[in-house]
């Protein structure tokens, strides 16, 4: 497969790619420039915010609220109002670490990956967000947090470590939330760069935007077997998620890339699409954190 341009953003690093059902529309961040995009379908309208502080990723809530991950607290944004609300704190205070990527597990939790921007070295962490806000880190000494998905019962978790280049499986207890390590689904070997964001088919085929990959690969993660590729025509590839009928967008960055690099990818840091014959899986779950006086 191959993707074609969706629209030329030019984002230093595009990321959070986020379909938003109820509204008919595509989200995603440029975490640099601290911007939260917005697409309708209906109207073909994009706007763009804002949010004062670098943004990571972006997590269904309710109604016109969805939860957005800066630097340093996860915060509500009404996409009707424009309204911002404080949330939790995450690490705050310090300069050189950030939220990355994240997703609400099917049970309506949050799981939100942190990361040290000039350390990589088993710097990083998971944490779950519970409905009541509580705060748990459930994995330490990571390097990149990337890619959360479930699989279509609930029962697996999967998860990306783009530093060290493995997609872990992980079992899901959806009554505590807690996550057991299982194996090593997909080892990401040299030459196709590190796996970034991800999401998930109704097969559970992971389909894995690869960072200096040029493409988002499809892995069969029962047999770790490489299925399919959607090419992309810039290096790095930084997410990705279905919106309706099969329909993939991807999201790419500038950052990274040498002058030289740009001249030959001036279309990196666009958002990219294409049209598959696959069905996309309901992934982009919501959160069901408690409804507080923002």
């Amino acid at each position: 497969m191959k993707a074609e341009l969706f629209y030329p953003s030019q984002d230093i690093t595009g990321e959070g790619a986020t379909w938003i059902d109820n509204k008919n529309s595509f989200l995603w961040v440029n975490i640099e420039a601290c911007e939260l995009h917005r697409y309708q379908m209906l109207t073909q309208q994009i706007t763009t915010v804002n949010l004062g502080r670098m943004a990571s990723t972006i997590i269904p809530w309710t109604g016109n609220r969805v939860v957005v991950a800066l630097q340093g607290r996860l915060v509500s944004y009404d996409l009707e109002t424009g309204v911002i609300g404080s949330l939790v704190e995450i690490v705050p205070g310090l300069s050189d670490v950030r939220p990355n990527d994240g997703k609400a597990s099917p049970d309506g939790r949050m799981f939100i990956g942190v990361m040290n921007m000039r350390n990589h070295k088993e710097t990083g962490a998971l944490y779950r967000v519970d409905p009541d806000f509580s705060l748990h880190k459930v994995l330490d000494h990571q390097y990149i947090p990337n890619g959360i998905v479930w699989s279509a019962d609930g029962e697996r978790m999967y998860y990306n470590d783009t530093g060290r280049h493995v997609i872990e499986q992980y079992r899901y207890d959806k009554a505590s939330g807690a996550i057991h390590f299982e194996r090593v689904a997909v080892s990401i070997g040299p030459g196709v760069g590190g796996p970034d964001g991800m999401t998930i088919d109704a097969d559970d085929n992971l389909w894995v935007a690869q960072w200096g990959g040029s493409g988002v690969y499809v892995y069969d993660p029962d047999t770790s077997k490489l299925i399919d590729k959607v090419e992309v025509p810039v290096p790095n590839v930084a997410s990705c998620s279905f919106g309706r009928e099969g329909q993939l967008f991807i999201t790419t960055a500038r950052a990274g890339l040498s002058a030289e690099r740009l001249k030959k990818y001036p279309l990196s840091g666009s958002v990219f699409t294409v049209h598959t014959s696959y069905k996309g899986a309901r992934n982009n779950y919501s959160f069901k954190g408690m409804i507080a006086s923002l």
